[in-house]
């Protein structure tokens, strides 16, 4: 036969396990859900203003707090004890005994609060959501979330040597009427600064342009400015302005991404101007080049023989120009100047581009030159660092996961709250 080694009421304490409370009533209600009424432990507590420690008691009240359901819903009431404090001296006759679970004027428990941040940031729930499901307000829940964030580290106090900048559309497009009566589209973009080493993300500014960037950048201390080696960018005149002015010891490498895809882009505008001469019209699917568009943006190293094979076709059947092939060509050349490892190899592969873009000679194969030789230091410096934006282009897909789960954001302050906060949770993890 076993008998039990403690009071029901201490079993009910460990299962409730409220640190630094004890449950001294538990009742289950009428109409489903139950009432836990808890006291303190320990009573003695220190003078808010003197500091002197007290446990006489002045009057007992009771206090209705929000915490983590337990097997449905729950309403917990605090005894809490008004003290009388011990100092003659102080002009605080009387205050209110706190814990670490509650706080002074706090209505919730800190593992409320904290499970609630943990649904937000860790789980990424939506914050309407996670509201519902503790029974407090979204402001609750939002607050506790702009209460982390001001906690996050200082940026001047991470050890950061390489940057990574990339935007994002921060709202839908949205249309004004200016003061002439006309309408004005207005995009909303806002730039990532992460840090391409760990990608973490470090800030959120407004804007993309070099004022935003360079602000950002501006407000560092000299010594973490000092400390950044290499910043990876897209071909952006912009930010290559703002790491310019604000980062002039730092290198600027530019992501090969953005480039294949300009060259991509130049294959499909050829492409296009091609069936508008040639057939008065768009491309259509009986058009062998449209129908198989996708393959021409594929890297030839890629393809399986079924699919050279079809782009072979494509060239055979609709290019009696030459002009597409030609331009595809530029492309792939392009593309095997972007995977050289040295120097000397990237300046020979630029020499063959260039021959490349010659034979084309075409206003879109000589855009696209314009754009390699005009950030060529840059792409140097990708190929002796190998600093990308692959880690900012995942942040943004993560920024974006956070816009979708809270189906848009109105407040910015908000929205930079949550993404600093899930950035900083993964890396930790």
């Amino acid at each position: 036969m076993f008998e039990p080694t403690g009071s029901p009421r201490d079993a009910a304490s460990v299962i409730f396990n409220l640190p630094g409370y004890r449950v001294i009533e538990a009742v289950d209600l009428p109409l489903g859900g139950r009432r836990v009424k808890v006291q303190p432990d320990d009573i003695a507590d220190g003078c808010p203003t003197c500091g002197v420690m007290s446990s006489r008691v002045h009057a007992w009240t009771l206090q209705r707090v929000r915490d983590v359901p337990h097997a449905g819903r729950i309403e917990v009431v605090v005894r809490k004890p008004r003290l009388v404090c011990a100092e003659p001296a102080c002009r605080r006759r009387t205050f209110t005994h706190t814990t670490s679970q509650l706080p002074t004027r706090s209505r919730c428990t800190t593992r409320l609060r904290t499970a609630a941040l943990a649904a937000v940031i860790d789980s990424g729930r939506a914050v309407a959501e996670v509201a519902a499901a503790y029974g407090v307000a979204w402001w609750t829940v939002q607050a506790t979330v702009n209460a982390a964030a001001v906690l996050l580290p200082d940026v001047d106090q991470c050890w950061v040597r390489r940057l990574g900048i990339d935007e994002h559309r921060y709202r839908r497009v949205r249309w004004f009427r200016d003061d002439t009566g006309g309408w004005r589209r207005v995009e909303p973009w806002m730039s990532t600064i992460v840090n391409a080493d760990t990608g973490q993300v470090l800030g959120v500014v407004d804007g993309r342009d070099s004022a935003a960037v360079g602000g950002w950048l501006a407000a560092r201390s000299v010594a973490w400015r000092a400390r950044i080696q290499v910043v990876a960018i897209d071909p952006s005149a912009a930010f290559r302005r703002a790491i310019t002015e604000q980062l002039p010891d730092a290198l600027i490498s530019v992501d090969p991404f953005h480039l294949v895809q300009l060259a991509n882009l130049m294959v499909t505008r050829v492409r296009q101007r091609l069936v508008r001469e040639r057939e008065h019209r768009r491309g259509r699917k009986i058009d062998p080049a449209w129908a198989h568009r996708t393959l021409l943006l594929r890297g030839y190293n890629t393809l399986s023989h079924r699919g050279r094979v079809k782009l072979q076709t494509v060239f055979d059947l609709d290019d009696p120009t030459d002009e597409l092939s030609a331009a595809w060509g530029v492309k792939e050349q392009l593309r095997r100047l972007l995977k050289t490892t040295t120097v000397e190899q990237v300046r020979h592969e630029k020499m063959i581009l260039l021959r490349h873009v010659l034979a084309a000679d075409m206003i879109e194969t000589w855009r696209l030159w314009a754009t390699v030789d005009g950030w060529w230091p840059a792409i140097e410096v990708l190929i002796t660092t190998g600093v990308t934006n692959a880690r900012t282009e995942a942040a943004n897909t993560g920024i974006k996961q956070i816009k979708r789960t809270g189906r848009g954001y109105r407040n910015p302050a908000h929205y930079q709250a949550r993404i600093l906060l899930r950035s900083a949770a993964r890396r930790a993890a």
